[in-house]
C-alpha cells in the first residue's frame, strides 16, 4: 500500500508526468499512477494527455506561463483542437444579428413567418439561407454541409462556431464510423484521429414517470396530445402538459399562452372539443410535421412559434384581430406585423388583458437598444441613404 500525498503543487504533478513520459509510460498509465499517489482529483486523464503532448512537442517548463494583465475571454479548455462530428450537418445562426441587434428581434417577425403559410417551406428556407445566413457564414463552406432546409430541423445557436472553423481550432467531420483504442475513425477517413475525450451529444428521450401508464399515449409514432397539451382520451380536461414543445423560435411565449389557456379550461371558462375532433387535429399536425421534419419520436410536438401562439391564443380570445386593427389602429398593425414578435400582442384583448400592452409593443425596440446606447431606437436607425449604400456594397461582394 502506497502512502498518498495530498494537495500537491501543480508543478510537482507536471514534473512527474514529464519524468514518466520520458520513460515512455503511456498517458493512461501515467494518470493511473498519479491517482494512486495523489488521489482522484489530482488531474483528469485528458489534462494528462495534454501535458504529454506538450512535453513531446519540446516543452520543458512545468510552471504556468506568465500572464498579461489583460482579461481573457478564452480559457485553456477552448484552446485545444476539437472535432465536431455530425451526420446531417446543421444550420448555425448567431445570436448577434444584423447591425448588432439580437437575432430574434430580426428573424422572428410575423410577416416573415407568414411566408411559411403561403410558400413551400423549402423555398422560404432557401430565401432565408441566402439572404441572411449566407451573409454571416456561407454554409456551403462547411466541410459537412446541411442536408436539410433551415425550417425542417432545429438550427444551432452559436456565436463562435464560424471563427473557430476559420482558425482551425474546430474541425468539422462526418459521422464516426468506429472507435479505436486511442481515438476514432470518421466516415471517409482511412486513419485514426486521436481523441482525449468524446462527448456524445445524442439528445434525449421523453417520458412522464410521475404519471400512470396510458395517460400520455404514443400511437403509430404519434404523441396523442391535443394542441401539444391535452390527452384526448381523458373524460375531463383536468390535465394539461405545459412546455412539451420543440419550437422554431422562442419557447417561453408559447408556454405562457399554454398556461393561460389551461387556466381557462380548469376554471370552466373554456371547453375542449370532443375526443374525435381532438384526435383528428392531432393526426393532421403529426402528418404535416412528418412530411416536413421526417421521422422522429417528437415529430408531433414541432411547432412554428408565431403560428402556434396564434393557435393557442385563439382558443380563449387573446389572439389580436389584425384585420380590424388595420383600419382602427394602423400604426399598431404595422408594428405587430412587420416589427419583432413580442408577447405583449396577446395582452391586447381577452382574459387578463393589459392596458399598457399597446405602449409596450410600440416601444419594444427602445428597450432593446437602450441598454447599449442609452438612446431610443429611432436615433440609431439607418437613414435611407445609408441603406442604399449598404445594398450597393452587398452587390459588389464576392
Amino acid at each position: 500500500m502506497f502512502k498518498t500525498i495530498s494537495d500537491p503543487a501543480d508543478c510537482e504533478v507536471r514534473s512527474v508526468i514529464r519524468f514518466l513520459n520520458a520513460k515512455e509510460v503511456k498517458p493512461a498509465e501515467i494518470h493511473r499512477q498519479l491517482v494512486e499517489i495523489y488521489g482522484e482529483n489530482v488531474m483528469t486523464d485528458g489534462m494528462v494527455r495534454k501535458w504529454v503532448r506538450q512535453f513531446n512537442d519540446g516543452r520543458t517548463n512545468v510552471h504556468d506561463e506568465a500572464r498579461s494583465g489583460r482579461p481573457s475571454v478564452v480559457n485553456d479548455g477552448l484552446v485545444a483542437k476539437a472535432y465536431i462530428s455530425t451526420r446531417s450537418g446543421a444550420h448555425v445562426i448567431n445570436r448577434v444579428g444584423h447591425r448588432g441587434l439580437p437575432m430574434d428581434t430580426i428573424v422572428f417577425r410575423r410577416y416573415l413567418y407568414q411566408l411559411l403559410d403561403i410558400l413551400p417551406y423549402r423555398l422560404v428556407g432557401y430565401f432565408f439561407e441566402s439572404a441572411y445566413l449566407g451573409l454571416q457564414f456561407d454554409h456551403r463552406m462547411y466541410a459537412v454541409k446541411p442536408n436539410h432546409s433551415f425550417f425542417s430541423k432545429d438550427p444551432a445557436l452559436n456565436d463562435q462556431f464560424g471563427s473557430k472553423l476559420l482558425s482551425g481550432s474546430v474541425i468539422q467531420k462526418p459521422n464516426i464510423q468506429r472507435f479505436t483504442e486511442n481515438g476514432v475513425i470518421f466516415e471517409g477517413d482511412g486513419e485514426v484521429t486521436e481523441c482525449d475525450v468524446v462527448i456524445m451529444a445524442t439528445g434525449y428521450t421523453w417520458k412522464f414517470p410521475f404519471l400512470e401508464e396510458g395517460i400520455v399515449v404514443k400511437e403509430e409514432g404519434r404523441i396523442n396530445l391535443y394542441k401539444c397539451m391535452f390527452p384526448p382520451h381523458l373524460p375531463h380536461g383536468t390535465l394539461a402538459i405545459i412546455g412539451f414543445l420543440l419550437t422554431i423560435g422562442p419557447a417561453f411565449p408559447s408556454a405562457e399562452l399554454q398556461a393561460r389557456w389551461a387556466a381557462q379550461v380548469l376554471a370552466g371558462k373554456c371547453k375542449l372539443p370532443s375526443k374525435g375532433v381532438m384526435l383528428k387535429d392531432i393526426k393532421k399536425r403529426h402528418n404535416k410535421n412528418a412530411s416536413r421534419y421526417g421521422p422522429s419520436d417528437k415529430t408531433t410536438v414541432f411547432v412554428d412559434c408565431i403560428q402556434y401562439c396564434d393557435e393557442i391564443a385563439s382558443q380563449f380570445g387573446a389572439k389580436p384581430n389584425l384585420f380590424k386593427m388595420l383600419f382602427t389602429d394602423p400604426k399598431l398593425f404595422l408594428k405587430i406585423f412587420f416589427g419583432p414578435s413580442v408577447s405583449y400582442q396577446y395582452r391586447l384583448q381577452g382574459p387578463h388583458s393589459w392596458e399598457g400592452a399597446r405602449e409596450a409593443i410600440m416601444t419594444s425596440m427602445d428597450r432593446v437598444v437602450w441598454p447599449m446606447t442609452k438612446r431610443k431606437a429611432d436615433e440609431v436607425r439607418d437613414s435611407c441613404f445609408r441603406k442604399l449604400i449598404n445594398t450597393l456594397f452587398l452587390l459588389v461582394l464576392p
